[in-house]
């Protein structure tokens, strides 16, 4: 049951019952009046020779690493600004939809743990794995 207070303009949801189903709508309400309050961004940065990433008005991302064919994401519902050329920043009112973009773009090309060339989202650690030592030095 909601109840809205006029005085101090606060809306509650009360029940007898705390079932699952009200337990996860009452979290996902929050969750959507928060997003109208909040900012959401994600910076991703790439590494490695000849990689470039094209933006067209549209906010369509095209990746160009290595591969024969372009690959598009279409990011409508969100904007895109590069910060420098290796650095990209995903920004909206929605945070499912960054985080679900920004997998898209990462998932072109992530890290090679060996030459640590590929995308990675800023202040994410990266181990790069040592290569193979000689028997005989």
């Amino acid at each position: 049951m909601f109840n809205y207070d006029k005085f101090e303009k606060v809306l509650s949801l009360s029940s007898k019952y705390k079932d699952q189903f009200s337990i996860l709508f009452y979290f996902f309400l929050k969750k959507v009046l928060y997003s109208f309050s909040q900012l959401f961004f994600r910076k991703i940065k790439f590494k490695g020779k000849g990689y470039y990433i094209y933006k067209n008005k549209r906010n369509t991302i095209t990746p160009q690493f290595g591969y024969a064919h372009r690959i598009y994401v279409y990011a409508f519902s969100l904007n895109v600004s590069f910060l420098t050329k290796t650095k990209i920043l995903m920004f909206g009112l929605n945070d499912l939809d960054i985080k679900n973009y920004s997998l898209q773009v990462y998932n072109i090309r992530p890290i090679n743990i060996f030459t640590g060339r590929g995308m990675r989202f800023s202040k994410q650690v990266i181990y790069k794995k040592a290569g193979k030592i000689s028997l005989y030095r």
